[in-house]
């Protein structure tokens, strides 16, 4: 089983997110509304997957995701992107900083499943 740590100040995504990877991975779920939680949690969780908002109050994503790229023990954790931005640009950084993928705001429940589950996947067989 994975623990899997999500990012999200909105809360209707984040339950959303929450029952989907209940349902479908029984993963372990850790939450944070903001990348300074986010930060906070990491040590205590050392979660294997990451799922991540880009616009939050406080520290959002990009910051989040520079900051983890720096933590050794933390610089290769698969990290989904969940926002509903479309600029080239900064999904072109988002690259730079090793992303596994990036899931479009709104959610699509099979979408979800098919990229997370490739993740999970990957992350069991490296267990």
């Amino acid at each position: 089983m994975s623990n899997i740590l999500i990012i999200e100040d909105d809360a209707t995504v984040l339950a959303y997110l929450k029952f989907l990877i209940k349902k479908k991975f029984g993963s372990s779920i850790y939450t944070a509304n903001n990348g300074e939680d986010g930060l906070k949690l990491l040590a205590e969780v050392a979660p294997d997957i990451i799922l991540l908002d880009l616009y939050m109050p406080g520290m959002g994503g990009v910051e989040f995701l520079e900051l983890l790229r720096k933590n050794e023990k933390f610089a290769k954790t698969p990290v989904l992107i969940i926002s509903s931005e479309k600029d080239s640009e900064i999904i072109t950084k988002l690259i730079g900083l090793g992303i596994t993928d990036y899931i479009l705001k709104p959610v699509n429940p099979g979408i979800t499943y098919e990229r997370l589950g490739k993740v999970i996947k990957q992350i069991t067989q490296n267990h």
